[in-house]
């Protein structure tokens, strides 16, 4: 029973310094899991260059976390060579004068785009 009681009390000391809270908003886990990585911002640098636009006229849609099966994820070049091992990250859509463009990305850099075509 005290090592319960141990364990809550550690949980509970632990919790506040994991919150950030933001005037007018609600509270959030910043400090754990931002709001989108940081590949998200390299999407969209690389959209803007490629159509020749301003990164405030791309619009973030979504993102989905996704395990691609090798490092190409899921955009092989002919020729290359990927090594084959479970490669954990993102699929992130953004959207930019009407049409959206698919990202794919790991933990450090992205690959694509493909425009998603309705």
């Amino acid at each position: 029973m005290k090592i319960i009681l141990v364990a809550l009390l550690l949980m509970v000391s632990f919790i506040p310094g994991c919150l950030e809270t933001k005037p007018g908003n609600t509270t959030v886990n910043s400090s754990v899991t931002p709001e989108y990585p940081p590949v998200v911002d390299m999407a969209k640098s690389d959209l803007a260059k490629r159509l020749n636009i301003s990164e405030e006229q791309i619009h973030f849609v979504k993102q989905e976390k996704k395990d691609w099966p090798d490092t190409s994820l899921g955009f092989p070049e002919a020729g290359k060579m990927y090594a084959q091992v479970v490669t954990p990250g993102f699929v992130i859509v953004l959207e930019a004068g009407g049409r959206q463009y698919e990202y794919h990305s790991d933990y450090k850099r992205v690959a694509g785009p493909k425009e998603i075509r309705k």
